[in-house]
């Protein structure tokens, strides 16, 4: 008997239920939830379409190639090359005479 009981109950809440949401539909579509619904939509369509093209040229693209791992040491020493160095005792501070702490 219990269970017939909640079987109705469960009935009765549901049917409450779907006329409701049949009256907040068209409610809704007076209005005009209904097209901005759309418009959401075919907003999202176009992201996602826009999201997919940005996705196509991320892979095409090709990162610069990377410069060799001793480039940066060539350089310096190429540059130290043509730069004239000091002459070993003269200028030296105190503190480089004494060497690092």
């Amino acid at each position: 008997m219990r269970r017939i009981v909640w079987v109705a109950v469960g009935a009765a809440g549901g049917i409450i239920a779907y006329r409701r949401a049949q009256q907040a539909l068209a409610d809704a579509k007076e209005r005009g939830v209904v097209v901005s619904a759309q418009q959401v939509g075919l907003s999202a369509a176009s992201a996602v379409t826009s999201a997919k093209a940005l996705a196509v040229s991320a892979a095409q693209w090709t990162p610069p190639s990377a410069p060799s791992p001793g480039a940066a040491a060539s350089k310096v020493m190429a540059r130290s090359r043509t730069t004239p160095r000091p002459e070993q005792g003269t200028s030296q501070s105190k503190e480089s005479s004494r060497g690092l702490r």
